[in-house]
């Protein structure tokens, strides 16, 4: 909270569990950190996880609709790199849905801010001091002072506590933000740069790891000309038009995201886009003493931290094809997740007694009183130590439902809305992760991306 979102030193103890009063001796200390994270577990899920859902593809479509940069019939524009344009857009409808539409207009260049500061997180981690790493510092300070405005607007414009129920309005945005603040109220914090760096905390993690998954989902559906045609077979039917809420008379291209979110391609493309790009390390600290993990004695009070790579790389447990047909674990396989029951070599595990297992759960279906063999379906099962992208246990990311649901929407709109053709760069390789950010989740690519992009002529 302090190097990196630039939390007051002297405000970091209001973080912290308070001890009980003596009147609640029994009762457990109240964490501020674990009601909001109760907050944005409730915002995150259910009914609010819908809406907000609606609402980014809403404002991805508008943004999309509205930009008229695009607009050459069919002659191809060239950009130089997929994942600017990506986290730009995907950033600002995300913001939008979540803190409200002043977050952006009162700051307009913050996407871009956002960015530049997320490409030198790991320095302000680090803890370097401000002379050292003086562009770090600027980087985070710019994006504290925007948010210290965003909040100033929202206390002279807004009281929320007569907003009511309602799940979204335009100053603080969804309803769990508003709950946020109000969090924060109750626990005594009003210095406007630690409520600024609680703000920033949160909008870092639900945007520096779910926008350069969205890109690296993309890339891969654009650069398999096969995989592309089974994909837009996939989301061409779940499209419909939608009424903007604010503008009923004008309608946006959206798509049935639990179809979109519960399809075997679709769920396997995101859950191997994962597994191949994110890296993150898992801390804990044991409860007991003498812990043993792996063959390792951990005392009660050392820390024990593991890379969520080496597992996603483990060739012990994932499968990686066969002889004929390899995939090996550094390399994307849309399908790793799917088993077909007519394919005993197919799956995410390794072990042919893990895939029986499997399988067997999932009995034949039955058609006019007749037994059918059962389709190809998606598969976690085994895997529960294997995939940890999002940590696990009580500290599991609660954002988990929501960035799997951006995903692959935004491949849906932008595959939908673009015609988008990848651009080989002579002596170029294909872009691998970059491992600067290795440790912080989701590793961006190395390097640029160029393109070709058009309206869809389709």
């Amino acid at each position: 909270m302090v190097n990196a979102f630039g939390c007051p030193k002297h405000m970091v103890h209001f973080f912290k569990p308070q001890q009980p009063s003596a009147a609640s001796s029994k009762q457990p200390g109240e964490n501020i950190e674990q009601l909001i994270h109760r907050a944005v577990q409730t915002g995150l899920s259910g009914v609010h996880l819908d809406a907000l859902t609606t609402r980014y593809q809403e404002n991805m479509a508008a943004a999309i609709e509205a930009n008229s940069v695009f607009d050459t019939g069919n002659s191809w524009i060239e950009l130089p790199d997929l994942n600017a344009f990506v986290e730009k857009r995907v950033f600002e409808a995300a913001v939008q849905s979540m803190f409200g539409t002043y977050m952006l207009s009162l700051n307009p260049t913050l996407a871009d801010d956002f960015w530049a500061f997320n490409r030198v997180i790991g320095t302000l981690f680090m803890g370097l001091p401000r002379w050292l790493s003086p562009a770090a510092y600027r980087a985070r300070d710019k994006m504290l002072r925007s948010i210290e405005k965003w909040q100033r607007h929202g206390e002279e414009h807004c009281d929320i506590e007569k907003l009511g129920d309602i799940d979204w309005e335009p100053y603080y945005g969804s309803k769990f933000i508003r709950e946020r603040q109000q969090l924060l109220d109750k626990r005594g914090i009003m210095d406007p740069t630690a409520r600024a760096a609680e703000n920033f905390a949160f909008m870092w993690a639900t945007n520096s790891n779910s926008v350069p998954a969205a890109t690296w989902f993309l890339y891969e559906v654009l650069q398999d000309p096969q995989l592309q045609s089974r994909v837009r077979k996939i989301i061409t039917p779940a499209a419909s038009h939608t009424s903007l809420e604010k503008k009923p008379n004008k309608t946006v291209l959206t798509f049935d995201t639990p179809k979109l979110c519960s399809d075997p391609l679709l769920q396997s493309l995101y859950a191997e886009t994962l597994r191949l790009r994110v890296a993150v390390l898992v801390v804990r600290e044991p409860a007991q003493d003498n812990f043993s993990f792996r063959g390792w004695h951990i005392k009660k009070s050392e820390v024990l931290s593991i890379s969520t790579r080496t597992e996603a790389l483990n060739q012990d447990i994932w499968n990686t094809g066969n002889d004929e047909d390899p995939h090996p674990l550094d390399t994307m396989w849309a399908d790793r997740f799917i088993i077909d029951p007519q394919n005993p070599s197919s799956g995410p595990l390794r072990l042919p007694q893990d895939k029986k297992r499997n399988k067997s759960t999932i009995p034949a279906i039955r058609v006019n009183g007749h037994a059918e063999a059962r389709k190809p379906y998606f598969s976690m099962d085994g895997l529960s130590a294997s995939w940890i992208p999002y940590g696990g246990g009580t500290s599991l990311c609660p954002g988990r439902h929501f960035a799997k649901q951006e995903i692959i929407t935004t491949a849906a709109i932008l595959l939908t809305a673009y015609d988008f053709e990848l651009i080989d760069v002579e002596g170029k390789d294909s872009p691998q992760v970059d491992m600067s950010c290795f440790g912080f989740g989701t590793m961006p690519p190395d390097r640029a991306i160029p393109l070709r992009i058009r309206r869809s002529q389709g």
